[in-house]
């Protein structure tokens, strides 16, 4: 199967499909993408077995697709990834508790500020439902969110319904956002709990700091309520220059992962997520998107997320941890946005 990259940016009525038949570039590092032009695939860490893959193959073919069918379906793939998902890495409601009282022990010692916890679950598909039938559901599910589907060998298949941008944008200027804090959306005007606040205040003030090396020209808006699905979140944009667009993968490298996937501090955070959650992340809370000419960038974190095979998937969440996170809270918290994934394996 060649490997593929189907995107639709958010209130788009169009998508963009990319295949290749080579196989995708193993690339070294983030920063090795500066200059680079391609669709990048991430994982969380970059230092485990999951590598970054670039399709750029100089065989690869582009073509834009309206959404509402009137043709080039053909070219979104029914093909099925026969992957067998086993639950050995499946984290229970036990194992859950174990990790947030390991978690949480550390917030509580100041250790860190933040930490996320994640977990996955496995989900049976009606083989009938083809990666095509998803992403078309996606779409119309979920207007406000970036919509992506891609498959490569290295990485399999992957389904995203992600509400966060990593940096989008080109010459005429670019956006990032610090988007933190989860409710169930009860209309713009909604109430924010402190903890919600501290947790988006805190990926805020990061991404003020990281933008501080490659930025000029940075406007940031106040916090407010947006909208993703049936959840509410509090978010922050953040709109610049950069001083430098040859070096989006050092741009990359000093951004991800964002605190509203990983912790503060960062670098500590990760390796403390790597060593103590009883989970692979793998792809989950990493980045993909497009590297496009001049410094184009659409990319985008790796949330609300699955990976698919011909009859099960495994659908990834997280949430963000304080020292005042109420177990419970944060479980449901993880279950509502599950239910973001689940309601695309249900046929309309």
């Amino acid at each position: 199967m060649d490997s593929f990259f189907i995107y639709r940016e958010p209130f788009e009525e169009v998508c963009h499909c990319y295949t290749q038949p080579e196989q995708p570039s193993a690339v070294s590092s983030l920063t090795a993408l500066n200059g680079r032009e391609g669709f990048v695939i991430a994982p969380f860490s970059c230092h485990t077995n999951d590598k970054v893959y670039l399709l750029d193959g100089p065989k690869g073919t582009s073509l834009v697709l309206p959404l509402d069918g009137s043709e080039g379906f053909e070219a979104i793939p029914e093909w099925q990834d026969d992957t067998v998902f086993t639950a050995s890495s499946i984290a229970s409601r036990e194992d859950y508790h174990n990790d947030f009282c390991r978690f949480h022990s550390e917030l509580e010692r100041s250790t860190f500020r933040k930490l996320v916890l994640a977990r996955s679950v496995i989900e049976q598909k009606d083989e009938r439902m083809s990666p095509r039938d998803i992403f078309l559901n996606a779409c119309s599910r979920y207007p406000r969110s970036y919509i992506a589907l891609f498959y490569t060998q290295e990485t399999g298949m992957w389904l995203i319904a992600s509400p966060e941008i990593l940096l989008r944008g080109d010459a005429n200027g670019y956006q990032t956002m610090a988007l933190a804090g989860t409710m169930r959306y009860e209309g713009e005007d909604m109430r924010w709990s402190d903890k919600n606040r501290e947790e988006q205040q805190l990926v805020t003030d990061y991404i003020r700091t990281c933008l501080q090396p490659f930025a000029m020209e940075v406007t940031e808006c106040e916090p407010y309520t947006t909208r993703a699905a049936h959840l509410a979140h509090l978010r922050t944009d953040f709109r610049f220059l950069l001083k430098d667009r040859q070096r989006l993968g050092t741009f990359l490298s000093a951004f991800h992962p964002t605190p509203a996937v990983c912790g503060i501090p960062k670098d500590k955070a990760q390796q403390f997520i790597l060593s103590n959650e009883q989970l692979n992340r793998g792809y989950y809370s990493g980045f993909s998107g497009l590297l496009g000419e001049n410094g184009t960038a659409k990319i985008y974190v790796t949330l609300r997320c699955m990976q698919l095979s011909r009859s099960s998937c495994r659908l990834y969440a997280g949430g963000g941890l304080l020292k005042d996170s109420i177990e419970e809270n944060e479980w449901l918290e993880t279950e509502s946005k599950l239910d973001t994934m689940r309601k695309l394996l249900i046929r309309d």
